[in-house]
């Protein structure tokens, strides 16, 4: 009985117009796709690696720094080379389309969470009340919001609501629970909305708050939604991790006679 084949052993064709080292780099990469080299699996040393596949170092060389440039393999000097654990899903929200995170989050198959890290009822500021239409005088409620899928955390959300639009309110309301199923229970389910993106880097708090090193790329957004009366029914801020969210925009190209 012959013996097993060893995973990282790969066919080449020596007649092929395609560089040997490409050809051990798409073997390997075909490999760790399908699952044969899982990831954290350490491969032979460059030396009994080019013994195995009848090539030389330098060809074995060149494969691995191709896939080293790809995220597929990490080198360590002295300790040897290793396959990557593939990388978490990027959660993808369509910009054009107006839902709540838990909305996103379900259609995902995942349970969304809702942690209340602040709130309040207050004035609003002057930006604020310029903002929902409001006086100076009126009352806001104000809360932010560690949000979670699964029960990891993938953005922190902070909505400011007019009081008297949207009818008592306490953070346990919020606890948890999407903030647009509250409003579209109210009579009051945005169906318009303004959304500003930018990229930022996470402070220290924010950092903690979302379990990123400090200074991590994150999606920062603001938004302002409207009802179908067009009163202004929350004026909202978020930070999503840049290593687990992303969106998506659909683009036409504009209309000729």
């Amino acid at each position: 009985m012959s013996a097993p084949s060893l995973p990282w052993v790969v066919p080449l064709d020596p007649a092929s117009a395609t560089p040997v080292y490409v050809q051990v780099a798409h073997g390997l990469a075909a490999r760790i796709g399908n699952g044969t080299l899982a990831g954290g699996t350490a491969l032979p040393a460059e030396r009994d690696l080019a013994g195995a596949l009848g090539v030389s170092r330098v060809t074995v060389r060149q494969a691995l720094a191709l896939l080293a440039q790809q995220g597929l393999l990490t080198r360590r000097h002295g300790s040897g080379t290793f396959v990557n654990l593939p990388a978490p899903a990027l959660a993808a929200r369509p910009l054009g389309l107006l839902t709540g995170f838990s909305e996103d989050v379900r259609s995902r198959g995942q349970t969304p969470g809702a942690r209340v890290l602040s709130f309040e009822c207050a004035r609003p500021t002057p930006q604020e009340a310029m903002t929902l239409a409001l006086s100076p005088t009126d009352t806001v409620y104000r809360l932010r919001r560690l949000r979670t899928a699964d029960g990891e955390p993938l953005a922190v959300e902070e909505s400011t609501l007019p009081a008297a639009l949207s009818g008592p309110l306490s953070a346990a309301d919020v606890t948890d629970a999407s903030l647009y199923g509250l409003l579209t229970q109210r009579g009051l389910s945005p169906v318009r909305a303004v959304r500003h993106l930018r990229a930022v880097n996470a402070g220290p708090q924010m950092a903690g708050w979302l379990d990123v090193p400090p200074g991590a790329a994150l999606l920062a957004t603001e938004r302002v939604s409207w009802t179908a009366d067009g009163k202004p029914v929350e004026h909202a801020h978020a930070h999503y991790r840049g290593d687990r969210y992303d969106f998506v925009m659909e683009l036409h190209g504009e209309e000729r006679p």
